[in-house]
């Protein structure tokens, strides 16, 4: 093995912004001030002829975001990137429930579609969207929409929000439009509009218009950017795991500086940035394209903004498909839960490909390939890693746990792990760092790019969860299960609100039966994903009055058009044709 970062140790595929119009950036009216950026076009990886992986897939890794680690000092959230190739798989199972044809959309010359709004939002439901060629790709279509900051002030400010088409390939085929997101949040759907023709099948291509978007305040649209390169520095740099109440008290009182700064910064806008609110501009959004209901496809994140959609337009719920999910529903108690099984199968399945390998940085006893990471994260803790990058010349346990936990993300990422787990052993971080900064975007030069996620993490977090419970019977639960998992435990770090400060209160779980009323929502997810463990899946699948499971028996994060032709024909089968697995199929 060489020390030195190899390609595959850097970002798996280019990580630019998707090229946008010039109106885009920043866009709209009320735009915060002296937000401006400039995106440049990524480059496009020559197309593969076998419906396997694309390379492609895993620049979503930057863009389909559910949350970061707690090690980097954001309690249990994680990061979503794609899936790995699978192995061939049977035919996809037998239809068992059908979903109703979506209606002709307006587009196609049918009636308009009618909208059920309050009188107020008249404006945002009857504007026009100006499509015009992307200038990256003539073949799509970029444009905008605006809608009301606050919606129970319709005539304050306004997001303009930057949204990107990929036309039906097949107009006579055409079943209407397929909105999707990443994930995130701080995700951008633009981006993954962009590179659709490796995300989708060619029969979904050819009867939808791939319609991605950037949410409120993330990317292209209207973006509030409420952390500097120091804030987001500091999140990596505390140590996660404190062991004395000193310690402790730094790490909180970072956390608590850095959130109030978010919110000073960000203003109105970031109080404003909820997934809630974010469904409704979706339903905005149906309605301009001309759609009846909203077809949709979400991953990671992607999967709560679908499940509160549904959950508030449950009429308008067309074709819904969920990939690698989270429920709104979810306790702090079951998200932990879900936390430690997926974690500890991700890491199972590296370790078990790692040992059989006559290079593995763990060795060959599987027994003990756990508690040599828990030392070398301990070590880690008390003397840091020598690294060749300016500026971060040392990394402790936060770039160190946050690097190995991204690597879990694909099994195509475990080489890098192993490589880096070498190094490490010897005292070096340099693989494990450029694996960490290719995933936040942070340039050698210690400048963070004005698309990384990050800057979406704190308000929206903040806007869609409860603070956490002070309960004490859940405290100690927490602390069995860190006694009970140590590796678990390190990665995580301590477990703590980083919301205090947030001025607004958070979101409050419904708790009972999600989307009632509405059409098969298809729920998929593989059976060891470290960043959206099965098990919430499954709750968002049994949540959802009308969830349908499907489940793959793979590694990694996100199940569709990864190489998995069971899971493709059953997806392809309900978004093209309206037929459902059997819920509970296993592919």
């Amino acid at each position: 093995m060489s020390d030195s970062p190899r390609p595959d140790d850097l970002p798996d595929a280019p990580t630019g912004y998707a090229a946008l119009p010039p109106g885009y950036a920043p866009g709209g009216p009320g735009a915060a001030v002296g937000h401006g950026a400039t995106y440049a076009a990524a480059g496009v990886p020559s197309k593969g002829v076998t419906p396997v992986r694309s390379p492609l897939r895993t620049v979503l890794a930057a863009v389909a975001i559910v949350a970061v680690v707690a090690a980097v000092v954001l309690a249990v959230w994680r990061i979503s990137s794609p899936p790995v190739v699978a192995q061939p798989e049977p035919p996809a199972p037998s239809p068992t429930q059908v979903v109703p044809t979506p209606a002709p959309s307006a587009s196609r010359g049918s009636a308009p579609v009618t909208a059920d709004y309050p009188a107020a939002l008249r404006d945002f439901y009857t504007q026009q969207i100006s499509w015009s060629p992307c200038p990256d790709n003539t073949k799509h279509q970029c444009g905008t929409m605006q809608v009301p900051v606050d919606y129970a002030d319709p005539t304050g400010g306004r997001f303009t929000l930057a949204l990107r088409k990929a036309p039906a390939t097949d107009p006579p085929k055409r079943l209407g439009s397929l909105v999707i997101n990443p994930g995130g949040p701080g995700g951008s759907g633009v981006e993954y509009a962009q590179y659709s023709s490796f995300v989708f099948s060619p029969a979904v291509r050819a009867a939808y218009d791939i319609v991605g978007f950037d949410p409120r305040g993330i990317g292209a649209s209207s973006p509030v950017r409420c952390l500097g390169n120091p804030d987001m520095d500091l999140l990596f740099s505390d140590d996660p795991t404190p062991d004395s109440v000193a310690e402790r008290a730094k790490l909180l009182g970072d956390v608590d500086s850095v959130t109030e700064r978010c919110a000073a910064r960000g203003g109105e806008r970031a109080l404003h940035m909820s997934t809630a609110e974010v469904a409704r501009d979706m339903d905005v959004m149906r309605v301009l394209l001309g759609d009846q209901r909203l077809n949709f496809f979400g991953g990671s994140y992607g999967t709560f903004l679908g499940a509160m959609y549904a959950d508030a337009f449950p009429k308008k719920v067309g074709r819904m498909v969920l990939d690698s999910a989270m429920s709104p529903n979810q306790t702090e108690q079951q998200e932990m839960t879900y936390d430690i099984q997926g974690f500890e199968s991700s890491i199972d399945a590296f370790i078990d490909w790692c040992v059989a390998r006559p290079d593995c940085a763990l060795g060959n006893d599987k027994g003990s390939a756990r508690q040599k990471i828990v030392d070398l994260l301990d070590s880690v803790e008390k003397n840091g890693l020598k690294t060749s990058k300016p500026g971060l010349t040392t990394i402790g346990e936060g770039w160190v746990g946050f690097s190995i936990f991204m690597c879990l993300y694909s099994d195509t990422s475990w080489p890098t792990l192993n490589r880096g787990l070498a190094q490490a052993f010897a005292g070096k971080g340099d693989i494990l760092l450029a694996k960490g900064m290719s995933v936040v975007e942070r340039s050698a030069s210690g400048a963070y790019a004005p698309t990384t996620y990050l800057q979406a993490m704190i308000p929206v977090r903040c806007a869609d969860w409860p603070r956490m419970s002070s309960d004490p019977s859940l405290a100690a639960d927490q602390a069995k299960a860190k006694k009970d998992h140590p590796l678990w435990a390190r990665m995580t770090g301590e477990l703590y609100d980083n919301c205090r400060t947030w001025p607004t209160a958070g979101r409050t779980p419904k708790g009972t039966t999600l989307a009632a009323g509405a059409a098969p929502i298809l729920v998929i997810g593989n059976e060891r994903d470290p960043a959206t463990p099965i098990g919430g899946t499954k709750q968002l699948a049994k949540d959802l009055a009308s969830g349908v499971l499907l489940t793959s028996d793979h590694d990694g994060h996100g199940t569709y058009y990864a190489g998995n032709s069971c899971v493709d024909s059953a997806v392809d089968g309900y978004l093209l044709r309206g037929t459902a697995p059997s819920d509970g199929t296993t592919c």
